[in-house]
């Protein structure tokens, strides 16, 4: 296993991140490989407006293709009955990580989200996953406030500095790899796989 972490931008509302954050939390856990979990905001609710039809024929199309990847993982995938802002969730990422437990906020974040028991901008119930996930979640108001959203500012400008413009998406040294489908191909180039 090389010390050096691979970046993994992902989507706390994206499909295709969750099946990757599945794979990547699994080749963690058998110490293979240590990744740097970035959060990424995806504007989801301005595509929408853009084109409403489009958007919700892409967004069916989306569910169904990803649950081809999903289901052979056991990994149920609901499709949310709205659009959620996933800021806020992205930001209990960086305070879970602080607190040295974000794979555990990661699994949880995604299993209850597309399971359809988790609203991803309802700040109570960010505030109760961290709890269950064992993090005093008592500073992250003020943290969510101030210095959290100024971090996942910092990681969406060195996203964007990077080319990173979609999810999830890998990055071995210079070059990106974007998808979860291109997962083994970032993780050979690495020399992990």
């Amino acid at each position: 296993m090389s010390d050096e972490a691979v970046s993994i931008y992902i989507d706390l509302k994206s499909p295709y991140s969750y099946v990757a954050a599945h794979k990547a939390l699994a080749l963690e856990e058998a110490g293979k490989v240590i990744f740097d979990w970035r959060p990424f905001v995806l504007n989801t609710a301005e595509r929408a407006k853009a084109d409403r039809e489009s958007f919700i024929r892409r967004a069916r199309y989306i569910y169904r293709d990803v649950r081809r990847f999903a289901t052979p993982l056991n990994l149920t995938v609901k499709g949310p009955k709205q659009i959620h802002d996933s800021t806020l969730a992205s930001i209990a990422l960086l305070f879970s990580q602080n607190a040295g437990a974000h794979r555990r906020y990661i699994s949880e974040c995604y299993r209850r989200f597309f399971d359809r028991d988790l609203e991803l901008d309802n700040a109570k119930a960010i505030e109760a996953l961290l709890a269950d996930c064992g993090i005093d979640a008592s500073e992250f108001t003020p943290y969510a406030a101030g210095e959290g959203s100024d971090l996942l500012a910092s990681c969406r400008a060195e996203a964007d500095a990077i080319g990173v413009f979609a999810v999830p998406t890998f990055v071995i040294g210079t070059e990106l790899y974007w998808g979860q489908d291109r997962m083994d191909m970032a993780l050979t180039e690495a020399g992990i796989v």
